[in-house]
């Protein structure tokens, strides 16, 4: 279990202090995936490197097992680390090594003998889908390739905690998704409790267990990715959830929404979200059947898997046409379903 306590970090600049981590509290169970969101300067980076000792707290306890992080040094500090693995943006290989010499380069500076070093290293080559490409060298390799060098590369010392700081951000989505895939086996074959640090709200709803929201040094909101993604309280929560969510600002849909208001101005388009078993529920048909006056038509729709993949949460864009008073029937009745309704014109 990982425990932070109070924990603050300050920094000295020219222009005076920086409080970069302020007064956070939080619990990460073992074998968890937690995720850590928040925009560039948030905090969310120094947070983390409190964990392996690359920074100390200006106050407050860092405790992982009950063993006190912030107070170790020297030998005990680097051993501590070495049950902590790194997933860095930009991969960090050796360009000189090979992708089998990249994975032992941690197994050596730990004083393991070459024999193991090439058994171990060639497994975990397997292990990310690079059993083929153990003599590659990174240059000959893809984004997506590398940072399965980088995951493997922070396996070798058998950690205890994997802690990947923006490992996607560099990724297409399609190799984000792969690496996602990946990072979720690993965690369910081995139960490594994993550090998910990013401002990609996609990679939380995929990956993690909770998710903390960090701004300006605060940790401002947090809990199962499930409650937090379905009933998100702060603003800025909601700012993530809907950059994942909704889709009513993309290109296609306000050119749609735009044509139609044109078209149909007695209509009215609608964002209808939502949440759990209201996905599996035909919410939509018995509005239908209510109200069989209002003609609907579906413009977009989506269902998104949170967290555990037991929760989800379904968005549709529809247009509804009809006398005003059975529209606002019809919404009156989403409502009633609690369905979240959100009017995109005014008609």
């Amino acid at each position: 279990m990982i425990e932070l306590k109070d924990i603050s970090k300050t920094f000295q600049t020219k222009e005076g202090e920086v409080k970069a981590v302020n007064n956070v509290n939080l619990t990460v169970n073992s074998g968890e995936v937690y995720g850590i969101v928040g925009f560039s300067g948030a905090g969310k980076s120094t947070l983390v490197r409190m964990l392996n000792g690359l920074e100390m707290p200006t106050s407050g306890e860092v405790l992982i097992d009950g063993t006190r992080i912030d107070t170790l040094s020297g030998e005990k500090l680097r051993d501590q680390r070495k049950k902590i693995g790194m997933i860095f943006q930009h991969f960090n290989l050796l360009w000189s090594r090979t992708v089998l010499e990249n994975i032992m380069f941690p197994m050596e500076l730990s004083g393991i003998s070459k024999a193991e070093r090439v058994k171990k290293a060639q497994n975990l080559a397997d292990l990310v889908g690079l059993g083929d490409r153990v003599h590659s060298y990174p240059a000959q390799l893809s984004g997506g390739q590398k940072q399965r060098v980088g995951i493997a590369r922070a396996l070798a010392n058998d950690p205890d905690i994997l802690i990947s700081d923006e490992a996607t951000s560099a990724l297409d989505p399609q190799t984000t998704d792969e690496v996602l895939d990946l990072l979720e086996h690993i965690n369910q074959q081995m139960n490594l409790t994993i550090i998910i640090i990013t401002h990609e709200m996609h990679v939380i709803r995929r990956l993690a267990d909770s998710v903390a929201v960090m701004e300006d040094g605060k940790l401002i909101e947090k809990g199962p990715v499930s409650t937090v993604f379905t009933d998100p309280q702060e603003e800025l929560t909601k700012r993530f959830v809907n950059s994942e969510v909704d889709k009513s600002q993309t290109p296609d849909i306000k050119q749609i929404t735009a044509d139609l208001i044109k078209k149909y101005p007695q209509g009215k388009i609608v964002s209808l979200k939502f949440h759990g078993d209201q996905v599996k529920l035909p919410i939509v048909t018995e509005m239908i059947r209510e109200f069989p006056n209002v003609t609907m038509s579906i413009l977009e729709g989506s269902i998104h898997q949170i967290g555990d993949r037991q929760s989800a949460i379904g968005t549709l864009f529809v247009q509804l046409l009809g006398e005003p008073k059975d529209i606002e029937g019809a919404l009156d009745f989403l409502n009633k379903m609690r369905v979240e309704t959100k009017v995109i014109n005014n008609g």
